[in-house]
């Protein structure tokens, strides 16, 4: 299958993506900027709802419906269900995100970064690290000139040496292995600005398909790359959560245009919907440590708070643990929160969790 980039280099193409390209930056730089000046626990806690949020909306793209209290109990193994497959996968997407996040942010491209993403079986990963964004503060100046003229020539090379040797030159059709084929495409998309060549990777992905069975991983290979060329250095944006809520459908048989314009959509839906959630983290707390006005310095109740807002989810025996105070001292805490309290997940007398998701 042929995949041709030349469409989108159009003066046309341009003048229809600029408007989705220019908002989708401009929310994911503000989401960005935000998770860096807020308080450490608030920025935690939104990332690690973020991961489960996405993960659960991966599914939901493949048609799998898994229900966001399952997936936060079968974690910390309090299922009140039987778990089925689609939870099962679930959970690997989400071990396969949290370690992206975890990673260094041009890691994904690395060899093992690009077996965790297109499998075992996968060939080399892409040779250079995707380069960063053009308007990148730390990428101006003329040291970051120079490079990139070091990587012009250097691709210079690699294509005048394949020449002489008699290789044909590149292209992107159908005999042309899928991975093989998307990394060119990746190849091609360092000219362009970071949150487009993001949404032209992952349309790259979901149309040649290189990792069968594996469509969530295009998703995190546009994240990881928005994270590799600076556009997302606080956190791994949740791009299936922004495709499942923004209002664009891809379809293959859509012009290139259309779909890249409802791909930078998701970009910028799924930073939306992230800054949100950061807010409604940070109104939850509000309204939690209201309850801890008038308390005693000693009192651990603020630390109670803290741990609602940090993690997705809490037990009387994990906050017993975290806060190291009694069990029945946690029960008494839970108590003075009252209707501040967060929702209780599992709806049974004993094992009882609580958590903001």
């Amino acid at each position: 299958m042929v995949y041709d980039l030349d469409p989108i280099r159009l003066p046309a193409a341009w003048r229809r993506l600029a408007a989705p390209l220019e908002a989708a930056s401009d929310e994911l730089v503000r989401l960005d900027e935000r998770l860096v000046r807020t308080e450490p626990v608030l920025a935690d806690g939104a990332r690690a709802r973020a991961h489960l949020f996405d993960a659960q909306a991966a599914l939901h793209l493949e048609g799998e419906l898994v229900a966001l209290e399952d997936l936060v109990l079968h974690e910390a193994a309090m299922d009140v269900r039987r778990p089925n497959l689609a939870l099962g996968r679930a959970v690997a997407v989400l071990a396969e995100r949290r370690r992206l996040a975890a990673a260094a942010p041009g890691w994904a491209f690395s060899t093992e970064g690009w077996t965790l993403l297109a499998g075992a079986d996968a060939h080399e990963p892409p040779q250079d690290e995707p380069a960063q964004d053009e308007d990148d503060e730390e990428a101006d100046g003329p040291d970051a000139d120079f490079a990139a003229i070091d990587r012009l020539l250097a691709r210079t090379r690699r294509t005048l040496a394949a020449h002489e040797a008699g290789a044909p030159a590149p292209s992107f059709g159908a005999e042309d292995d899928p991975s093989a084929a998307w990394r060119r495409v990746l190849d091609e998309t360092r000219d362009l600005p970071a949150v487009l060549a993001a949404a032209v990777a992952l349309d790259a992905w979901l149309v040649l398909d290189p990792a069968p069975r594996r469509g969530h991983r295009g998703l995190l290979a546009a994240a990881a790359l928005l994270r590799a060329r600076g556009k997302a250095r606080a956190h791994l944006p949740a791009l299936a959560l922004g495709l499942r809520e923004s209002r664009a459908r891809w379809s293959r048989a859509l012009p290139l245009t259309e779909r890249l314009a409802g791909l930078l959509g998701a970009v910028e839906t799924a930073a939306r919907l992230m800054g949100r959630d950061l807010d409604r983290l940070a109104l939850a707390r509000e309204v939690m440590l209201r309850a801890c006005a008038g308390k005693r310095r000693t009192s651990r109740l603020p630390q109670l708070v803290d741990l609602f807002v940090g993690t997705p989810l809490v037990t009387v025996a994990s906050a017993a643990r975290a806060l190291a105070v009694t069990p029945q001292a946690v029960e008494g805490m839970l108590a003075e929160l009252g209707s501040a309290r967060p929702r209780e997940l599992t709806e049974r007398r004993r094992y009882r969790a609580w958590g903001i998701v």
